[in-house]
């Protein structure tokens, strides 16, 4: 399974994932957001912005369970943002929640961290390096080596803090397994890279619920223990500016920024294209206050400050006042490989000609610059960078918003101004919102009269209007007689409730009524004259009985009496 997969069955076409990813590495088809894992560089902003929770995140617990139930000695690298996103005052009480899952011991990332920035702080001293960017960040260094993979050369050429305290850790016991526990999606990827001492990475929201899982099967609510409040320096490097405030810069004659949030990584990335900065360090994260920003925390997006506050006061207890610039104290015989060679994995797109870009703007209907809203609703920050996603097959022409409102509106339109029926739209104080031209005839009121927002009661009866307000149900194909107008119509009033608007429907049916009163007069008419010629042979009838001496009655008898006999006879002879 990939690291990031997607819900179908969430995701509900918001583009939102489109419009927070940096990089734009997710393909809109078939109305899902799927992402393209050669393009993606596992920031999570995705993940974290989706309001359907479509965006998935593998998760690896079964595999940490596994070990623990095989009987491995399994132990947890905690990364320093824990401090933020648990509650708990320091790793001693995280070993003690990790320890009631199984794990045999919980130690802090931030030892790794401590042997990484020693490193950086060499590569300063010897200056042989122009520009160091720092490979703390996976996300970071994946932008740098995909989307800008020119600069590669400018990536500290050591590992990750993770995966320092990953080897050390196997350094005291090789047969340890290793779980690093992290604010971060990109670690996982980070993980599964050749030779890595990781076995396992588990992010703070897997870690959340299994506790949270574990709680609820114990019942219980375990005792912790106090903090150890002795400063340790490396404990900075979560937060923006971490890893430099951790880090002995006098004298070093470099100059050092910290660079948080993706957009931001890419403006610094696109300076240092620019060819002006020398002699600089910088500390490179993708999330927005660096670690304790993270996708998988929870508390940062409570409050940043706070949380700047939580790092500070557990890495030094009396910053800034009484700083004893401590730091974690590594056993002094391991002796770890830090060096990591970066290779350049760029994404490769071929850019579409002028001609073809206007060709799709001109199936929104962007025929000039002026058209060009750029407004952002697809995702894209320009209708052209729109456009090369829909020539390279990520984007869809329907993405465009204002075209298909436009469009959707326009058939609206066609369809209303077309149809022979007249169509009025009245609000709850049936005022006059819209109009079609065939009622304006049947109203008896030209094109160029202004009747929006005119009281429809100025035309028309309200009776049945007032009747649909305030019982709520809909009048269907009755037949009314509008005295002022003389005409028949077939009336339809339904109530958008939702809307709070009332329509009105009107089917003229004047003619046919005419037609069908021809009708009836005709048959009357018919009737009359039938009635008159039966009285008229009944009278004859009578005369010409009375002649024979005979009623009509008589008659009848007679007749009856001599088709029995003829039939009688027929019989005998049979």
């Amino acid at each position: 399974m990939e690291i990031l997969g997607l819900k179908k069955a969430n995701c509900k076409n918001c583009h939102r994932c489109i419009r927070v990813c940096p990089v734009k590495s997710i393909e809109f088809s078939q109305q899902q957001a799927r992402i393209i894992t050669k393009e993606c560089i596992l920031c999570g902003q995705c993940v974290v912005s989706c309001p359907q929770h479509a965006k998935e995140v593998r998760s690896d617990v079964w595999r940490v369970r596994e070990a623990i139930a095989r009987g491995r000695r399994v132990v947890a690298s905690v990364a320093p943002s824990f401090i933020v996103d648990y509650p708990v005052e320091g790793i001693e009480a995280m070993r003690v929640l990790l320890g009631h899952l199984g794990f045999s011991d919980a130690e802090e990332t931030a030892m790794g961290a401590h042997i990484v920035k020693k490193e950086y702080e060499r590569m300063v001293r010897e200056g042989k390096q122009d520009i160091i960017i720092s490979t703390c960040c996976p996300a970071a260094t994946s932008l740098v080596r995909k989307y800008f993979p020119h600069l590669t050369d400018c990536l500290a050429p050591v590992i990750s803090p993770m995966e320092a305290h990953a080897r050390y850790l196997k350094a005291l016991d090789p047969d340890a397994y290793v779980v690093f526990i992290s604010p971060c999606i990109a670690k996982k990827a980070e993980a599964e890279e050749e030779g890595s001492a990781v076995d396992c990475v588990l992010t703070f929201g897997e870690v959340r619920q299994w506790l949270s899982d574990w709680r609820e099967s114990v019942q219980v609510t375990p005792q912790l223990p106090p903090c150890d409040r002795r400063e340790r320096r490396s404990r900075f490097f979560p937060k923006t500016g971490g890893i430099i405030q951790s880090m002995d810069r006098a004298g070093t004659g470099y100059r050092y920024y910290a660079v948080d949030g993706a957009q931001k990584c890419i403006a610094a990335l696109k300076d240092i294209e620019g060819g002006g900065l020398h002699r600089c360090f910088i500390e490179m994260s993708i999330c927005e206050g660096s670690c304790i920003g993270g996708p998988m925390v929870l508390s940062f997006r409570g409050g940043m400050l706070e949380c700047n506050n939580k790092v500070t006061d557990y890495a030094a207890p009396g910053y800034p006042d009484a700083m004893e610039n401590r730091d974690f104290e590594p056993v002094a015989s391991v002796s770890l490989p830090l060096e990591r060679t970066f290779v350049p994995d760029p994404v490769v797109e071929e850019d579409p000609s002028e001609e073809q870009i206007r060709l799709i703007l001109e199936k929104t209907g962007k025929f000039s610059t002026e058209q060009e809203l750029n407004c952002g609703c697809c995702g894209y920050p320009t209708c052209r960078e729109k456009a090369k996603a829909v020539y390279h097959g990520k984007a869809d022409i329907s993405m465009c918003l204002p075209y298909m409102m436009e469009r959707a509106e326009s058939l609206s339109d066609k369809v209303i101004s077309s149809t022979p029926n007249a169509i009025l739209v009245l609000d709850e104080n049936l005022n006059i919102q819209q109009i079609n031209s065939a009622a304006r005839t049947l109203l008896g009121q030209d094109r160029g009269a202004d009747l929006i927002h005119k009281p429809v009661g100025d035309y028309l009866d309200l009776t049945d209007c007032l009747f649909v307000l305030e019982d709520g149900r809909s009048i269907r194909d009755k037949k009314v007689w509008l005295e002022n107008l003389q005409r028949y119509v077939e009336e339809t009033i339904v109530y958008d409730i939702d809307s709070k608007l009332l329509i009105l429907l009107m089917k003229d049916i004047t003619e046919q009524e005419r037609e069908e009163k021809k009708n009836q007069e005709f048959q009357r008419q018919t009737a009359e004259v039938t009635d008159q010629v039966i009285q008229k042979q009944m009278r004859v009838v009578q005369e010409i009985a009375s002649l024979l001496g005979e009623t009509t009655a008589e008659t009848k008898i007679a007749l009856t009496k001599l088709k029995q006999a003829v039939y009688a006879e027929g019989k005998a002879h049979e």
